[in-house]
């Protein structure tokens, strides 16, 4: 009987052990749909729906993968040297994130880009799930087949975007950014998704997958073609040239490409090459253009090549472990190259692997980076040299890893890259099987007498409810909240106001970025005619004001937070004065002299500064500051006209009309609102002639402005014939 029992309670083990490895592998086959959620009524509805989904999938995997290892210790994570490394890389980013400037954001990372500590802790235990519970070529096979048919949703929402679908967002746009929204993310995930699908053909025996991965390549090539992201390109032409090297270099027993992989690479090419030329349309190749026209002397070339002076201060400053992840926006900040400006004035990471690394993880993250990378590479070559059969799939890992290493040069990973590059490393970790058997351990005989699932899932269950609820529940309806605040009317702005105390209160992180949204609200609301309850302005201002101090307070070193405060506030001061908050100009003039210390060479700092002390009547503080940001970088032309106003407030003429001159005298082409700007301010000079060209210049580019100009120039006529008549 006991016998009996015995047998009853191992079968049931064994049952419940191969359902919860089921449930893991569901979790991780979910994980790879998350570069295709994309929900509107989330905040950032690229990013963080997709996030929480991938983090949802892989709590779910995780609760199940430790009951099967509690129930059979053969699938706890084996530590060889792969996985080591990975660790290695994760502990430096931990130690970095822990003694970095701002630890709570490289914990809890942004709304906008979620890439904390809390985020890379899921791509490791998604490494470990994979490693750990796929084991025979059918696993792999299956993984490597829906990480495929994955990148071909995304592909046909990028197709959509192109044939301008009208429900699609960003239908009709040049550059497609699909599900993922940044065209570059897009290049690089699809880049994975060529070369899985290169080894499902030289690996799959069903013709069906087969045609079904040959079918994506053309697909997904055509799409990273359409992205325009020409760090894509390098990355596929060094690729290339690892491919060609290998072909003509290879073992004299390493297979020659059949002719079967022969003509599905024809058939691909012809497919991609009609797919390009029905799309592009009217025989204007912009993607084509764009990959031609790589310069130097290229707007983004130069922002990336200045940026980098940045990072190199930045990483000077704390080069040991860095400034903490998702920090880099400190560094900008804080060593700004005012060259930059007005290109660029945020950038939130180094588009650059080496100086993202080295500012936000100091010399210990780019080792165990490089460590981790040249490792993987060695496996790759190891593989492939191991036997004749491994050939081309290690062949194409390591050329995988090469173009992923050389799209980084030119940008930075996100979830869309990291999902994939963490596939690829467990399957390293796990010897590439592709056509090996299961290589687990004979069966353990030692069993135990009962089955303790039920009773780990109990124990476990409360704790992964908990995460779940703080890690993903609460920033999802912190998202969803700041959306639906945004979505009422200011006429019920009451309604919005307490949608966004809700939206505050469940969100761990990002707050900054839903006050943000929460003064642009509010400015709506001071400025709308119809709402007569000035009793409400009120409250919803010192509310705003209240939020974005703490913001300051929260976030002392981000310096975006004290330029928005003071945007709010002199953009607002006379409705403000309205309701009673009569020093909006003095808090505005306050907060900008404290974040003069974290951005001392930004030219943005001393135009809204300048803005606000010739708001306050401070002529005098407002020319000296906008000399500052000509001083920082005399070639942006905005600073110049700014100065040129501030000169003639100031009284001083000459110097007023040298600049206004200089200016003009640069033949940059100028918006019509700064040609309005110049006939008045040349008006006010008595430089009549010049005020009259500026008028003619401005209806030049908005006939609608004709009739104004027409008026505006006969007052100067008058003018100039006043002191004849006297």
């Amino acid at each position: 009987m006991r016998a009996r029992q015995r047998w009853l309670n191992d079968m049931n083990r064994e049952e419940a052990k191969k359902l919860y490895i089921n449930i893991a592998k569901g979790g991780v086959f979910a994980s790879l749909l998350s570069p295709v959620v994309l929900s509107a009524p989330f905040f950032f509805p690229f990013i963080v729906p997709k996030t929480l989904f991938f983090q949802v999938a892989v709590t779910v995997a995780l609760f199940f993968y430790i009951v099967v290892v509690a129930l059979d210790k053969r699938y706890a994570p084996k530590f060889d040297t792969l996985t080591k490394l990975v660790f290695a890389f994760f502990g430096v980013y931990v130690l970095a994130a822990a003694l970095g400037e701002n630890p709570a954001r490289s914990f809890f990372g942004t709304y906008e880009r979620m890439l904390s500590v809390v985020n890379m802790a899921h791509f490791v235990a998604l490494y470990l799930i994979v490693r750990s519970v796929f084991v025979s070529q059918k696993d792999w096979l299956w993984l490597l087949r829906a990480s495929v048919g994955a990148s071909v949703l995304v592909s046909l929402y990028g197709v959509g975007q192109k044939v301008g679908i009208d429900w699609f967002y960003h239908a009709g746009i040049d550059r497609i950014d699909s599900t993922i929204g940044n065209a570059a993310f897009v290049a690089g995930y699809l880049i994975f998704a060529v070369f899985f699908a290169c080894m499902v053909l030289v690996k799959d025996g069903n013709p069906v997958f087969r045609a079904c991965a040959a079918s994506s390549l053309a697909l997904n090539a055509v799409i990273i073609y359409f992205t325009g992201t020409r760090g894509a390109a390098v990355a596929l032409a060094a690729a290339s040239i690892v491919l060609l090297a290998a072909y003509f270099f290879r073992p004299v027993r390493a297979p020659l490409i059949k002719k079967e992989h022969m003509k599905w690479a024809l058939t691909v090419i012809a497919l991609a090459l009609l797919a390009v030329v029905a799309l592009e349309g009217k025989g204007v190749y912009r993607s084509f253009q764009r990959f031609s026209s790589i310069s130097l002397a290229d707007a983004t070339v130069q922002t990336r090549l200045l940026s980098v002076s940045t990072g190199w201060d930045g990483f000077l400053a704390r080069p040991a472990l860095g400034w903490g992840p998702e920090n880099y926006n400190l560094v900008f900040d804080k060593y700004y190259n005012p060259k930059l400006y007005p290109t660029e004035n945020w950038f939130d990471h180094a588009h650059n692997i080496f100086f993202d690394i080295a500012t936000t993880m100091g010399i210990a993250g780019l080792i165990a980076y490089a460590a981790l990378l040249l490792y993987l590479v060695f496996r790759t070559i190891s593989f492939a040299r191991a036997a004749p059969e491994n050939y081309w799939v290690g062949v194409f890992a390591c050329a995988l890893v090469v173009a992923y290493f050389m799209q980084n040069v030119f940008v930075f990973d996100s979830l869309a890259t990291y999902l994939p590059f963490f596939i690829l490393l467990a399957f390293a970790s796990s010897g590439f099987k592709l056509g090996n058997a299961d290589e687990r351990a004979p069966e353990d005989k030692a069993r135990k007498f009962y089955n303790p699932s039920l009773t780990i899932i109990a124990v476990l269950l409360p704790v992964f409810a908990v995460v779940v609820y703080w890690v993903d529940v609460r920033p999802a309806l912190g998202a969803y909240h700041t959306v639906a605040a945004l979505q009422i009317p200011v006429s019920y702005a009451g309604d919005a106001l307490e949608r966004f105390k809700q939206a505050l209160a469940y969100s761990n992180f990002g707050r900054e970025e839903i006050r943000g949204k929460l003064a642009d609200y509010t400015s709506d609301v001071l400025y709308e005619k119809d709402i007569t309850d000035s009793e409400l302005k009120r409250r919803i201002a010192e509310f705003t004001i209240q939020e974005m101090e703490d913001s300051i307070v929260h976030e002392p070193l981000n310096f975006r937070n004290y330029l928005y405060y003071a945007n709010f506030l002199s953009g607002n001061h006379e409705v403000l004065a309205a309701v009673g908050i009569s020093d909006a100009l003095a808090r505005a003039d306050e907060t900008l002299a404290r974040a003069q210390e974290l951005a001392p060479q930004k030219p943005i700092l001393y135009l809204q500064w300048g803005k606000v002390k010739s708001l306050e009547g401070d002529v005098r503080g407002a020319v000296l500051l906008f000399e500052k940001a000509v001083a920082l970088n005399p070639a942006a032309i905005d600073s110049q006209v700014r100065l040129a106003f501030a000169y003639r407030m100031a009284g001083a003429r000459e110097r007023s009309l040298e600049v206004s001159r200089a200016v003009l005298g640069t033949g940059a082409q100028l918006d019509i609102r700064t040609y309005i700007e110049f006939a008045e301010n040349f008006a006010a000079l008595g430089a009549y002639d010049e005020a009259a060209a500026m008028a003619r210049k401005a209806a030049e580019l908005d006939p609608s402005l004709a009739e104004q100009a027409e008026a505006f120039m006969r007052t100067l006529d008058a003018k100039k014939s006043a002191p004849a008549k006297q």
